[in-house]
Protein backbone atom coordinates (compact mmCIF):
# COMPACT_ATOMS: atom_id res chain seq x y z
CA UNK A 1 0.00 0.00 0.00
CA UNK A 2 1.45 3.38 -0.99
CA UNK A 3 0.54 6.69 0.62
CA UNK A 4 -1.59 7.15 3.70
CA UNK A 5 -4.05 9.11 1.61
CA UNK A 6 -5.36 5.93 0.00
CA UNK A 7 -6.36 4.58 3.43
CA UNK A 8 -8.47 7.62 4.24
CA UNK A 9 -11.28 9.07 2.20
CA UNK A 10 -11.23 12.81 1.61
CA UNK A 11 -14.10 13.09 4.10
CA UNK A 12 -12.21 11.15 6.79
CA UNK A 13 -9.12 13.27 6.25
CA UNK A 14 -11.17 16.46 6.50
CA UNK A 15 -12.83 15.17 9.66
CA UNK A 16 -9.50 14.34 11.34
CA UNK A 17 -8.14 17.77 10.43
CA UNK A 18 -11.30 19.42 11.74
CA UNK A 19 -11.38 17.48 15.02
CA UNK A 20 -7.71 17.95 15.85
CA UNK A 21 -5.20 20.79 15.85
CA UNK A 22 -3.39 19.07 12.98
CA UNK A 23 -3.33 19.92 9.30
CA UNK A 24 -4.39 17.44 6.63
CA UNK A 25 -0.70 17.07 5.73
CA UNK A 26 0.23 16.24 9.36
CA UNK A 27 -2.56 13.65 9.60
CA UNK A 28 -1.27 11.99 6.43
CA UNK A 29 2.34 12.13 7.66
CA UNK A 30 1.40 10.37 10.91
CA UNK A 31 -0.54 7.73 9.00
CA UNK A 32 2.34 7.21 6.56
CA UNK A 33 4.81 6.70 9.44
CA UNK A 34 2.50 4.17 11.10
CA UNK A 35 2.04 2.33 7.81
CA UNK A 36 5.76 1.52 7.91
CA UNK A 37 5.03 -0.60 10.99
CA UNK A 38 2.22 -2.61 9.41
CA UNK A 39 1.55 -1.78 5.77
CA UNK A 40 -1.19 -4.37 5.30
CA UNK A 41 -2.46 -4.24 8.87
CA UNK A 42 -3.58 -0.63 8.72
CA UNK A 43 -5.14 -1.22 5.32
CA UNK A 44 -7.34 -3.92 6.90
CA UNK A 45 -7.97 -2.20 10.22
CA UNK A 46 -7.47 1.52 10.76
CA UNK A 47 -8.02 0.92 14.50
CA UNK A 48 -5.07 -1.47 14.71
CA UNK A 49 -3.03 -0.95 17.90
CA UNK A 50 0.75 -0.68 17.90
CA UNK A 51 3.16 -1.32 20.73
CA UNK A 52 4.71 1.83 22.15
CA UNK A 53 8.14 0.40 21.36
CA UNK A 54 7.28 0.17 17.66
CA UNK A 55 5.75 3.65 17.67
CA UNK A 56 8.99 5.06 19.09
CA UNK A 57 10.86 3.55 16.15
CA UNK A 58 9.04 5.86 13.72
CA UNK A 59 8.68 8.86 16.04
CA UNK A 60 12.09 9.60 17.61
CA UNK A 61 10.65 12.65 19.40
CA UNK A 62 8.83 10.15 21.61
CA UNK A 63 11.77 7.79 21.98
CA UNK A 64 13.88 10.48 23.64
CA UNK A 65 11.14 12.17 25.66
CA UNK A 66 11.63 11.63 29.43
CA UNK A 67 7.84 11.42 29.84
CA UNK A 68 7.19 9.00 26.95
CA UNK A 69 5.71 6.26 29.13
CA UNK A 70 3.25 8.73 30.62
CA UNK A 71 2.36 10.16 27.21
CA UNK A 72 1.56 6.67 25.95
CA UNK A 73 -0.40 5.79 29.10
CA UNK A 74 -2.43 9.01 29.03
CA UNK A 75 -3.19 8.95 25.31
CA UNK A 76 -3.83 5.21 24.96
CA UNK A 77 -7.59 4.79 24.64
CA UNK A 78 -7.22 1.37 26.29
CA UNK A 79 -4.88 2.69 29.01
CA UNK A 80 -2.28 0.08 28.07
CA UNK A 81 1.07 -0.02 26.30
CA UNK A 82 -0.47 0.11 22.83
CA UNK A 83 -1.85 2.99 20.76
CA UNK A 84 -4.04 3.20 17.70
CA UNK A 85 -3.76 5.66 14.82
CA UNK A 86 -6.40 7.84 16.50
CA UNK A 87 -4.57 7.69 19.86
CA UNK A 88 -1.42 8.92 18.13
CA UNK A 89 -3.41 11.64 16.34
CA UNK A 90 -4.76 12.80 19.69
CA UNK A 91 -1.26 12.92 21.17
CA UNK A 92 0.23 14.84 18.25
CA UNK A 93 -2.78 17.15 18.21
CA UNK A 94 -2.22 18.14 21.83
CA UNK A 95 1.52 18.45 21.28
CA UNK A 96 0.95 20.60 18.17
CA UNK A 97 1.95 24.24 18.26
CA UNK A 98 -1.64 25.00 17.16
CA UNK A 99 -3.16 23.49 20.30
CA UNK A 100 -4.41 26.13 22.78
CA UNK A 101 -2.42 26.43 25.99
CA UNK A 102 -5.33 25.51 28.29
CA UNK A 103 -5.87 22.24 26.38
CA UNK A 104 -2.14 21.43 26.56
CA UNK A 105 -2.13 22.24 30.27
CA UNK A 106 -5.03 19.89 31.00
CA UNK A 107 -3.20 17.04 29.26
CA UNK A 108 0.13 17.97 30.87
CA UNK A 109 -1.58 17.68 34.25
CA UNK A 110 -2.49 14.07 33.44
CA UNK A 111 1.03 13.33 32.25
CA UNK A 112 2.61 14.78 35.42
CA UNK A 113 0.12 13.11 37.80
CA UNK A 114 2.23 9.96 38.08
CA UNK A 115 0.12 8.23 40.71
CA UNK A 116 -3.17 9.09 38.96
CA UNK A 117 -4.73 10.59 42.08
CA UNK A 118 -5.94 13.75 40.30
CA UNK A 119 -3.38 15.86 42.15
CA UNK A 120 0.20 16.90 41.56
CA UNK A 121 1.80 16.09 44.89
CA UNK A 122 5.27 16.40 46.32
CA UNK A 123 6.00 12.85 45.14
CA UNK A 124 4.93 13.73 41.60
CA UNK A 125 7.27 16.73 41.68
CA UNK A 126 10.12 14.47 42.85
CA UNK A 127 9.47 12.19 39.86
CA UNK A 128 9.35 15.15 37.46
CA UNK A 129 12.71 16.35 38.85
CA UNK A 130 14.22 12.88 38.43
CA UNK A 131 13.08 12.64 34.84
CA UNK A 132 14.26 16.11 33.91
CA UNK A 133 17.67 15.58 35.51
CA UNK A 134 18.25 11.99 34.43
CA UNK A 135 22.03 12.26 34.06
CA UNK A 136 22.58 14.81 36.81
CA UNK A 137 20.33 13.57 39.62
CA UNK A 138 19.31 15.92 42.36
CA UNK A 139 19.82 14.99 45.97
CA UNK A 140 16.73 14.24 48.05
CA UNK A 141 17.02 17.50 49.99
CA UNK A 142 17.26 19.48 46.72
CA UNK A 143 14.09 17.84 45.41
CA UNK A 144 12.39 18.49 48.73
CA UNK A 145 13.30 22.18 48.52
CA UNK A 146 12.05 22.44 44.93
CA UNK A 147 8.75 20.75 45.82
CA UNK A 148 8.26 22.92 48.93
CA UNK A 149 8.95 26.16 47.04
CA UNK A 150 6.68 25.19 44.15
CA UNK A 151 3.82 24.13 46.37
CA UNK A 152 4.21 27.18 48.62
CA UNK A 153 3.93 29.48 45.61
CA UNK A 154 1.41 27.59 43.49
CA UNK A 155 -0.89 25.72 45.88
CA UNK A 156 -3.87 28.11 45.95
CA UNK A 157 -5.91 25.88 48.28
CA UNK A 158 -3.04 25.27 50.73
CA UNK A 159 -3.67 21.53 50.74
CA UNK A 160 -0.15 20.39 49.87
CA UNK A 161 -0.92 19.55 46.24
CA UNK A 162 -2.06 21.07 42.96
CA UNK A 163 -5.41 20.16 41.49
CA UNK A 164 -6.03 20.34 37.76
CA UNK A 165 -7.55 23.82 37.83
CA UNK A 166 -4.70 25.19 39.95
CA UNK A 167 -2.21 23.64 37.55
CA UNK A 168 -3.95 25.10 34.48
CA UNK A 169 -4.14 28.50 36.19
CA UNK A 170 -0.42 28.45 36.95
CA UNK A 171 0.60 27.19 33.50
CA UNK A 172 -1.35 30.07 31.91
CA UNK A 173 1.28 32.37 33.42
CA UNK A 174 4.25 30.44 32.00
CA UNK A 175 4.88 31.68 28.44
CA UNK A 176 7.52 29.01 27.70
CA UNK A 177 5.07 26.18 28.37
CA UNK A 178 3.37 26.47 24.96
CA UNK A 179 6.70 25.79 23.23
CA UNK A 180 8.17 23.28 25.66
CA UNK A 181 5.08 21.03 25.56
CA UNK A 182 5.25 20.75 21.78
CA UNK A 183 6.61 18.42 19.14
CA UNK A 184 5.89 17.84 15.47
CA UNK A 185 5.12 14.64 13.57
Amino acid sequence: MGSGESLLSAEQLDEYAELTYLTRWEVLLILKKLQVLAPDGLARDLHMRFSCRKIMDVFPQLKYNPFRDRLFKVFSSAQDTRCSFEDILDMFSVMSENCPQHVKAAWAFRVFDFDNDSMITKEDIFTICDRLTKYDRLEADEKETIAEVLLKELDLHNNGSLGEFEFIHVIAKVPEFQHSFTFKP
